[in-house]
């Protein structure tokens, strides 16, 4: 790519957005991203050709790219100018997406059928037709349907009739947003999802945590409550055969570089510190909902160590990023309002506040977790993040750790 290099001592940010099979697995994820020249300021104006040169340099070459996209392909944007440039990184790892603002011409349609030859696969961005016509489609591998452009029985008559005019192409539902939605493009015959859907909960009858779930939130309960001694925390984990062998299998990798096997729960809990413990536990206590998808534990851990991560710079909140960030996710795991399943755990004031209201110190490093998530690097208050210490360096550089780690302990 000829200007692969220009600008590479900027930083990139980029946010990371999985895609979903039907079986809710991840089979990709979209990078999405912005250069940054500073502490407040993204670049402007949006260069489309300087930011895919700069996604790829920064994911292929200074970030492990299969552990960012945890082996899946990496869906990246790709304008007019970047399809027609030599692509210098490998086929397997990447899926090119054609912006709704290409213009097609031959030239284009060219640059297409030259990726396609050399191994590459296409997907066609933000298709918002009702008919099968579109002139790539031929081309295409993927189509990428915008759900919010179309009603139900539009989702379902345009799935219907691109599969059979084009029975080659994989269907993707982008910007699907909750549960309802979800369903309604599974239900339409869409292969593949995307967007916030998991992180929220799925609608339930009435008001009450079924019985199986409460058993759970008193675990955490009890884990995280501030009173806890070490011989409490230690039998409340000891009382879960379940929890107790995932932890030992957790402390006893790699990750924690131990010279010698941990041997019992309160050896852990003597070795590794009541906080690091209790965190881990919390998670193990979440899995057990084995009614929600993997993907859902991932994006929880993820968040909860990116919180962790930020909130080492804030001095009198570093104990509980995790905790804020993986509680966070609670509403989508007990399908209940977050106020609510909040409600029932003993957690300090500013730990709530942070998390239903986005308040205090904690509160940012929430919302600036979630920005990401959502590939809204614009909203993301780089000013307060500065005043924090928090560069676009250091939240970079955090978010790839939070990935790297939530791959590790799932």
């Amino acid at each position: 790519m000829h200007a692969l290099n220009e600008s590479a001592n900027m930083t990139v940010l980029f946010a990371r957005q999985p895609i979903y099979d039907r079986e809710l697995l991840q089979a990709g994820c979209e990078l999405l991203f912005r250069p940054c020249a500073g502490v407040d300021a993204l670049v402007e104006p949006f260069d489309g050709d300087l930011a895919t040169q700069q996604v790829m340099l920064s994911a292929f070459t200074e970030s492990n790219i299969r552990e960012v996209c945890e082996n899946t392909p990496a869906f990246i944007n790709f304008t007019a100018n970047t399809l027609k440039a030599e692509i210098p990184f490998s086929a397997s790892e990447m899926v090119i997406e054609i912006l709704e603002t290409v213009e097609i011409d031959e030239e284009i349609m060219a640059a297409i059928r030259r990726c396609r030859e050399q191994g590459y696969s296409v997907a066609l961005d933000d298709y918002r037709l009702k008919n099968a016509d579109h002139p790539l489609l031929p081309l295409a591998d993927i189509v990428k349907l915008d759900y919010p452009h179309y009603s139900a029985d539009e989702m379902l008559q345009v799935v219907t009739l691109l599969k059979r005019r084009h029975p080659h192409l994989t269907i993707l539902a982008e910007k699907v947003e909750t549960y309802e939605e979800f369903l309604n493009c599974h239900q339409a015959g869409c292969d593949l999802f995307q967007g916030y859907f998991l992180a929220r909960p799925a609608p339930v009858e009435g008001l009450r945590i079924p019985h199986n779930r409460l058993a759970i939130l008193r675990l955490l309960a009890e884990l995280n409550r501030d009173d806890a001694s070490l011989r409490e925390l230690t039998d409340a984990i000891r009382q879960d055969p379940f929890m107790s062998v995932r932890l030992m299998k957790m402390v006893n990798s790699a990750y924690y570089h131990r010279t010698e096997d941990i041997t019992s729960v309160q050896m852990a809990v003597t070795l590794l510190g009541q906080r690091r413990i209790r965190n881990l536990a919390s998670m193990l206590a979440l899995s057990k909902l084995d009614d929600k998808p993997h993907a859902l534990q991932k994006l929880a851990l993820a968040r909860g160590y990116l919180c962790e991560e930020l909130a080492t710079n804030l001095v009198s909140s570093s104990a509980s990023g995790f905790t804020v960030g993986l509680f966070s996710c609670l509403d989508a795991f007990f399908d209940h309002p977050l106020k609510a399943v909040l409600k029932e755990l003993p957690l300090h004031a500013s730990i709530k506040q942070a998390i239903l209201e986005h308040r205090g110190p904690l509160g940012l490093v929430l919302a600036t977790a979630q920005h990401l998530e959502r590939g809204e690097l614009e909203a993301i208050d780089w000013t307060a993040l500065g005043e924090q210490g928090l560069t676009p360096e250091l939240v970079s550089h955090a978010q790839q750790q939070a990935i790297g780690l939530a791959n590790m302990h799932l």
